[in-house]
């Protein structure tokens, strides 16, 4: 046998059944209000001038064009010495050298170098007092920023073993423990 309860739920949910079954399509059926016949009327798109973007050009193909528009290397001719030309003697040609074609050479690599890492400021004026009090104790202390942070460097030194000598001397002057992070220009 079912549950009283069960029973009236489900009696229940039968007579919601039937009523939006005779209510609804009695209020879906109705008239449009004549608030809702407004016609919306949308302008033409602006019309924008269409710009061709040109293909990306890989640094070897920027490198070969500008080395087609180079001027060729000059290259001096010595001058004979200034003698009339005679009757007798038949005027010589000038040539001029072909240019002398280099072959290209690819950049030196940058020695990697060090600098310690001292502290990172959010104020500029920490900062600037910091590489004021490194720079009276003849440390080569600059700060750079990034992401609105202030950061105190000393350095840069082209070994790692010297930037860390500078970290632990100045650990033991000003207590402060730093880093040693690879020296970035920017």
């Amino acid at each position: 046998m079912i549950d009283r309860r069960l029973t009236y739920r489900l009696i229940g949910a039968g007579l919601m059944v039937l009523s939006a079954a005779i209510v609804l399509p009695l209020v879906l059926d109705g008239e449009r209000p004549p608030e809702l016949d407004m016609q919306v009327v949308v302008s033409d798109p602006p019309a924008f001038e269409v710009v061709e973007i040109s293909p990306v050009k890989s640094a070897q193909e920027i490198a070969s064009e500008e080395a087609e528009k180079a001027p060729q290397d000059i290259q001096l001719i010595p001058l004979a010495k200034s003698v009339t030309p005679s009757a007798t003697q038949p005027k010589q040609e000038v040539k001029t050298p072909e240019p002398v074609k280099t072959a290209k050479t690819e950049p030196k690599k940058v020695a990697d170098r060090w600098a310690v890492q001292i502290a990172t400021f959010k104020s500029k004026s920490n900062a600037t007092r910091l590489v004021e009090k490194l720079k009276k104790a003849n440390y080569d202390a600059y700060s750079m920023t990034t992401n609105s942070l202030y950061k105190v460097f000393v350095g840069p030194e082209f070994k790692r073993d010297t930037s860390k000598k500078i970290r632990d001397d100045i650990k033991k002057e000003f207590g402060l423990a730093g880093l040693v992070v690879k020296y970035s220009v920017n």
